[in-house]
């Protein structure tokens, strides 16, 4: 959920050391920041949900082109049966958001024979045979249920577009990668930011920011664009943001001084560490060596 993050700190046009970034990243875990502003490059965590969103958004092909793009070409017949094995559990749970999530649901599985032949492929969707149906369902599914929940009236054009976060006081906008909906009716036009998030009312920081930020290029937006948040299970809401935009440039700052100086705790790894496995900075916290997964003493000295 945190791939535009470590993309917006990726960024070649993004300068280090950016006050927006360093307290983006500071939010998300103070050891990121530190890795980041000392000069460590982060890897892009493999996120099916991002890559199959990504390839969706470029509009240049059909699902079964990606995959067959990817390697998967023999898998066709089992892509169209899992993609039918969703829409009947759907059916059956109508109550449920996105049922086939459970672990009851009985679909969404390959016999060892057929993993074993697409190694080489799977490693192309980040070496986890799990990244295959993620991937999938995304591509089929998740756009589909957020844009019930948009309630467009028409059909949209659905994108990956950069929007540039700024604020009073910084001189120079980051670039921020985001999901774009522009709904064309007539001369009138509504448009959709939608970033992912684990729930609705997750990352206030990143959200608030959204909510201030231009397009990329010179024009304005021809209408304020609406920021929804996100979620894998097809949920999507307007996004919530529990303080005022005018705090903002004063709430940066002071955690782009925190990110800057210290103290630097790995929260992640130690309250939510869920989270380390959508961290690029992966390779700097934990000892590679280790078969426990441990922490580094880098990490720990803070």
């Amino acid at each position: 959920m945190y791939t535009d993050l470590f993309l917006a700190l990726k960024d070649a046009q993004n300068p280090r050391g950016h006050p927006i970034l360093a307290a983006l990243a500071y939010v998300f875990c103070p050891a990121a920041a530190r890795w980041w502003l000392a000069g460590a490059d982060p890897d892009e965590p493999f996120d099916p949900v991002w890559r199959s969103l990504s390839d969706l958004a470029a509009g240049e092909e059909t699902l079964k082109d990606a995959l067959k793009r990817y390697g998967f070409e023999g898998l066709m017949e089992q892509v169209k049966t899992y993609i039918g094995q969703v829409e009947s559990y759907r059916r059956l749970n109508k109550r449920t958001l996105a049922p086939e999530l459970s672990p009851m649901f009985p679909g969404g599985r390959l016999d060892v024979t057929e993993r074993h032949l697409y190694n080489k492929a799977i490693a192309n969707l980040g070496g986890k045979w799990a990244h295959f149906f993620a991937y999938i369902r995304a591509w089929a599914f998740c756009v589909k249920d957020w844009e019930e929940h948009f309630r467009f009236s028409v059909e949209p054009e659905f994108t990956r577009v950069y929007i540039m976060l700024t604020l009073a006081g910084v001189r120079r906008p980051v670039r921020f990668p985001v999901w774009q909906w522009i709904a064309r009716h007539g001369y009138s036009r509504r448009y959709i930011l939608g970033l992912m998030a684990t729930n609705p009312l997750h990352d206030q920081l990143r959200f608030g920011l959204a909510r201030l930020a231009n397009p990329e290029g010179n024009k304005p937006w021809p209408v304020p664009p609406e920021v929804w948040a996100l979620q894998i299970n097809g949920q999507a809401t307007p996004c919530e943001v529990s303080f005022s935009g005018d705090i903002l440039p004063s709430l940066v700052e002071g955690l782009a001084k925190l990110a800057a100086v210290g103290p630097h705790p790995p929260l992640s790894a130690l309250q939510e560490p869920f989270r380390c496995r959508q961290c690029g900075y992966q390779s700097q916290c934990y000892d590679q060596r280790s078969t426990r997964n441990e922490l580094t003493s880098l990490a720990l000295g803070f």
